[in-house]
């Protein structure tokens, strides 16, 4: 099974007979070309893992789960709303870069302080959740600093999401001790320009910090 549908499946908690999204949303949440999930998905049925019913989707297989046993269906109100990768870099790629630059004109010099010294812990830091960590933390005090409460607000449900199991296993499996230099170096490029309150440069720094961390997650190609 594919390790990206795989660690879908297991952070969701999808058990048999729950429903997948459609094709369609299923690769774009998970940055998958379609073609390729195509053949993830016939594998996955021919294997017996899935169940694929025509006009009613995609379903988990397991013991006693049949074509006309699903306990779910398309629309149903039970499914909650949930967001994926894909999504979470769609909307940081809309959000962060603009809040970056206003925090290039806003930060105090107390915050420009802690986003160093959240550089700095990151750069020493020897297992991946500390690491983790202290970019969490360079992000939120990029958001403070930009100083509106709406935005902060939204930025939170980022937060959460880049907190939960998906999204840890598939950062796991993307960082390597050469990808964790280059965000440092990224989040420094970006402090720089706050502290020089360019704030064209931290937009363009945080876009292109951005779209190298989903590149480096979700593949090239996306």
């Amino acid at each position: 099974m594919s390790v990206v549908l795989k660690n879908f499946i297991e952070a969701e908690g999808l058990e048999p007979g729950d429903r997948l999204p459609p094709e369609r949303d299923l690769a774009l949440k998970l940055g998958l070309p379609r073609t390729a999930l195509r053949r993830m998905l016939a594998s996955l049925e021919k294997e017996g893992r899935l169940i694929r019913h025509v006009g009613r989707g995609t379903f988990i297989a397991g013991s006693g789960v049949t074509s006309t046993a699903l306990r779910r269906s398309p629309g149903s109100t039970g499914d909650a709303l949930r967001t994926y990768p894909a999504e979470v870099f769609e909307a940081r790629l809309i959000m962060e870069p603009k809040i970056a630059a206003l925090a290039a004109l806003r930060a105090t010099s107390q915050q420009i302080d802690e986003m160093q010294k959240s550089i700095d812990r990151g750069s020493a830091a020897e297992t991946l959740v500390e690491f983790e960590k202290w970019d969490a933390v360079f992000h939120r005090i990029i958001v403070g600093a930009a100083r509106n409460g709406l935005l902060a607000s939204l930025y939170e449900g980022i937060h959460t999401v880049r907190a939960g199991n998906l999204w840890g296993k598939m950062k796991e499996q993307s960082l390597t001790p050469e990808r964790m230099k280059a965000y440092i170096a990224k989040h420094q490029a970006i402090l720089d320009a706050i502290k020089d309150r360019d704030s064209g440069a931290a937009e363009l720094n945080m876009y292109d910090h951005i779209v190298e961390a989903r590149a480096n997650i979700l593949g090239p190609n996306t």
